[in-house]
């Protein structure tokens, strides 16, 4: 092709047409432009796609991860409600004043009990670790930070952490003034060796209902946090299926 070209301009400067040489030498030019503009167009398509699969490849793990969390939650959510109605069948004890029989001690197994979330956060991390702009949808980008860094630390680290100290601070005293673990019964129940003054002990009372309200709101938060995950799966799902 370049002899070609070659030639055409040899034959114009011998036969001396030099007008229609720099017009030929003008469109030469244009193409040879048009060559260029159309590779690099080719070559800035092949990196769009390369960072669209990318990006389609974080938004599916981040899914994955959300997913998961979703899930660990639905089994808090189970084993709280199981712990909390244990804990309100003993407050009615306290309230009506019912006189003890063996039948009661599997409702003092697990009766203060909470649950610590077990969250995925690794495709996040990563996600951080490539920037965020990644992700293109500025509305979902925010939507996934938000739900990382703010919703899922409230869950996973402020309120465990409140958890815990009312645990220590009013549940394991409870426990060591009126509960013993019986070791020769699997799975080892507790059962309490004073139940008389334990159903008369006000302190007893208080700590009791203050673990069932907060046993009943972090089983409303994990249900919010787990209606928020779902929108934003949602919206990851739509991002995923966008023509490019």
């Amino acid at each position: 092709m370049i002899k070609f070209f070659r030639n055409i301009r040899k034959q114009l400067i011998l036969g001396g047409k030099t007008a229609r040489y720099l017009k030929y030498a003008i469109g030469e030019i244009v193409l040879v432009m048009i060559g260029i503009l159309l590779a690099l167009q080719v070559n800035n398509w092949n990196e769009q796609r390369k960072i669209r699969q990318k990006e389609v490849q974080m938004l599916i793990a981040l899914k994955e991860d959300m997913q998961a969390n979703i899930d660990n939650l639905q089994e808090g959510i189970r084993t709280i409600n199981e712990v909390n109605q244990n804990n309100l069948k003993i407050i009615s004890f306290f309230e009506d004043k019912t006189p003890h029989d063996a039948s009661m001690n599997e409702y003092f197994t697990n009766f203060w009990g909470f649950w610590d979330p077990d969250f995925s956060y690794a495709s996040y991390e990563n996600l951080k670790s490539q920037g965020l702009d990644l992700i293109s949808n500025s509305d979902l980008r925010k939507a996934i930070v938000n739900l990382f860094d703010v919703e899922m630390d409230m869950l996973d680290i402020a309120e465990m952490e409140r958890m815990n100290i009312l645990f220590e601070n009013m549940s394991v005293p409870m426990y060591r003034k009126y509960l013993y673990r019986d070791y020769t019964k699997e799975p080892w129940p507790y059962v309490p060796f004073d139940y008389t003054n334990m159903m008369k002990d006000m302190e007893f009372y208080t700590v009791c209902t203050e673990i069932a309200f907060r046993q009943a709101r972090s089983i409303e938060r994990f249900k919010a946090f787990n209606i928020l995950s779902a929108n934003i799966i949602a919206q990851i799902d739509s991002e995923i299926i966008r023509p490019n």
